[in-house]
């Protein structure tokens, strides 16, 4: 659908390599730019440590590495895994909340002529700073080998204080920032789609970690310490999932926006589908005052909000993504390379949730189905890269070729690794284990983690092209005023 206030006729996807939004060009103060430069580089630095550690996680997989590798002994792995998944899917997420954060937050100040006054200058600098300040307390047990590793759901922990004391800053380095922007949306009665669609996002954090606060406090005394970790963590993780996905839907029309001039659902649509999911995630709380602690049914009714209500405003602008696409398709070829950034997205988003429908909690069916899905929401918040935050901090993107290549061999390489975790899981391989404790007694098994492990390597190889590219763009001087208002003259952005 075309945005409310936008030409009704149809806008040639552009040729530039430029892309300046025109609801964000020339909304950055210099507070609000050196935050954004914070908050873009901070989850760039954690895929990177991530990444490394994906890699080194794919290879102790294939049979047979461990008689090559040194480092394959399950504590490695299951350290490993802890830190690749904090890093690469709860920082890396929580940080390109914080990024669109800021932005929507110069946007709505520049649209009402004001300027940020200095307790939002002092809450937006303590907020990276304590994000930043946490992802370096975090590294430090990770890299250490401090505290035990307890590979529970959605956020496995290192139980050493200085893990849940990094955890904890970026936490509240976040809420700081959303804080200042619900206080200045509710002021300024902002109901622009995207703004609304971040605020959302954040709200849902906050309603994650009530949950999380109301888990800890209501912990049942018998538990041990891993099973208290899966408690705390079960119903504010199954929250945080509609918090990923307000964001990616965010991203999704912002890119759409950018890339072809239209967005996939009309604005009305777009709120609509925040609301559900902010009213679904809203949930959460009380499912912990219907039920006692610990309880079964507690934790299985968590799971249905997750699988009953989270799929319907999917649907809603997943529906409208895929026919603008396929409207569009024309200029799918000779458009900016984002627009396949969000086609292979949506394309592991849907196979994700396809495939999500014959988990099962004990083997690699699980992972398989939901790395697509993160890997879907992390193509994503790439593309946002090269075409929000690089264009509008005034950095050329460039390498289109490249570019293109890297959502390419990303996409291609988590649908070969999940749907090779979904097959050995078919095969009965269990999940959260390497090397000779995956029972690797026959050759489908043998096969399928192969291909696996193929598929891992080739994906990461996208994401080295990413952080790479994304980084160097990120601290090259920038480009300056003349480049961008070429841009925004040559017809890139898509103004509402």
């Amino acid at each position: 659908m075309i945005d409310e206030g936008e030409p009704s006729s149809r806008i040639r996807a552009p040729r530039l390599d430029v892309a300046v939004d025109g609801q964000f060009a020339g909304t950055l103060t210099p507070a609000l730019r050196h935050e954004l430069v914070g908050w873009a580089f901070l989850p760039l630095a954690a895929l990177a440590m991530a990444g490394v550690m994906a890699l080194l996680i794919a290879l102790m997989r294939i049979p047979g590495a461990e008689t090559v590798m040194p480092w394959t002994t399950q504590e490695f792995f299951e350290r490993g895994l802890i830190t690749h998944v904090t890093l690469a899917f709860v920082v890396w997420y929580l940080g390109i909340q914080g990024a669109l954060t800021v932005l929507v937050t110069a946007k709505d100040l520049h649209q009402s002529n004001l300027q940020l006054a200095g307790w939002g200058v002092f809450f937006g600098r303590c907020g990276l700073y304590s994000a930043a300040a946490g992802l370096v307390a975090m590294l430090i047990p990770a890299l250490s080998n401090l505290g035990d590793a307890i590979l529970n759901n959605y956020i496995p922990i290192l139980s050493h204080p200085l893990f849940y004391g990094g955890l904890a800053l970026v936490a509240l380095g976040l809420v700081m920032t959303i804080l200042r922007l619900l206080v200045l949306t509710r002021a300024h009665r902002t109901s622009e789609p995207l703004t609304l669609g971040v605020a959302a996002s954040g709200v849902i954090f906050l309603i994650a970690l009530v949950c999380f606060a109301v888990a800890w406090a209501t912990r049942p005394l018998e538990f041990d310490p891993a099973a208290v970790n899966e408690y705390v963590v079960w119903g504010g993780g199954h929250v945080l999932q509609f918090a990923n996905t307000a964001l990616f839907f965010c991203a999704i029309y912002v890119l759409a926006r950018i890339t072809l001039g239209e967005t996939p659902v009309s604005s009305r649509m777009f709120k609509l589908a925040m609301v559900l999911l902010t009213a679904g995630s809203a949930a959460g709380p009380l499912l912990y005052l219907t039920y006692a602690p610990g309880d079964a049914e507690q934790r299985e009714m968590f799971t249905n909000l997750y699988w009953y209500v989270l799929p319907l405003p999917g649907a809603l602008v997943m529906l409208g993504l895929t026919a603008l696409l396929f409207r569009r398709r024309a200029d799918i070829g000779r458009g900016a390379p984002e627009l396949i950034a969000i086609l292979v997205a949506m394309g592991l988003f849907a196979y994700g949730g396809a495939i999500g429908f014959f988990e099962s909690s004990v083997d690699t069916r699980t992972p398989g189905h939901y790395h697509a899905m993160l890997i879907a929401v992390t193509l994503a918040f790439m593309a946002l890269y090269f075409a929000l935050f690089l264009p509008v901090l005034e950095r050329r993107t460039e390498r289109r070729r490249l570019r293109t290549w890297m959502y390419g061999l990303l996409g291609t390489g988590q649908f070969l690794h999940s749907s090779a975790l979904f097959l050995a899981g078919m095969f009965g391989v269990a999940r959260k284990v390497a090397g000779s404790n995956q029972g690797l007694d026959s050759w489908p098994k043998i096969a399928s983690m192969a291909v696996m492990g193929l598929g891992g390597v080739i994906a990461v190889v996208g994401g080295v092209i990413f952080i790479v590219l994304a980084l160097r763009m990120l601290l090259r001087a920038k480009t300056g005023p003349t480049s961008v208002s070429a841009a925004l003259g040559a017809g890139m952005n898509a103004a509402e």
